[in-house]
């Protein structure tokens, strides 16, 4: 089974970690990843996953990969590995970096759903993540808001 799309990037961490989280659900979880996130390789709430990274070096690497299902876990050399999952209300995900914006902007082949996330990390000369996403399931009936864009246009 082959991905669907794959993003890679290097991305300057300033702030011990990045987000991973859907375009227009930016108004923060109370720290509700971050918090989760101690301790493991990712945390999470709805609309959002944060995932530490060292600051030093400050460049790491990513590789992001969208499947059609649920993948057979990465069998290379990882240091860690947790399964999450993640609301994506309008299909598409940014990679964001505190303080610097939006890294990459991710438009999801399968669109607007519940997606499985899987982040793997290993620590070498530079600190390396791979973030897996497949769909899952329709948006619970709460978080179907057709009305995503409706303030661009108010």
């Amino acid at each position: 089974m082959k991905p669907l799309a794959v993003h890679c990037a290097a991305l300057s961490i300033s702030y011990g970690f990045f987000l991973l989280r859907d375009v227009w659900c930016d108004a923060g979880d109370d720290n509700e990843s971050r918090r989760d996130a101690q301790g493991q390789v990712a945390g999470g709430s709805t609309y959002q996953i944060s995932v530490p990274a060292s600051s030093y070096p400050p460049e790491i690497g990513l590789e992001l990969r969208v499947w059609a299902s649920e993948p057979a876990p990465d069998r290379g050399f990882w240091d860690g590995c947790r399964q999450l999952e993640l609301h994506c209300p309008t299909g598409e995900l940014v990679v964001e970096l505190i303080a610097a914006g939006g890294a990459a902007v991710i438009a999801l082949p399968q669109g607007v759903g519940v997606y499985g996330v899987r982040v793997h990390r290993r620590q070498a000369d530079t600190e390396e993540f791979l973030i897996e996403l497949w769909w899952r399931t329709p948006l619970p009936p709460a978080d179907d808001d057709e009305d995503f864009y409706g303030d661009l246009w108010t």
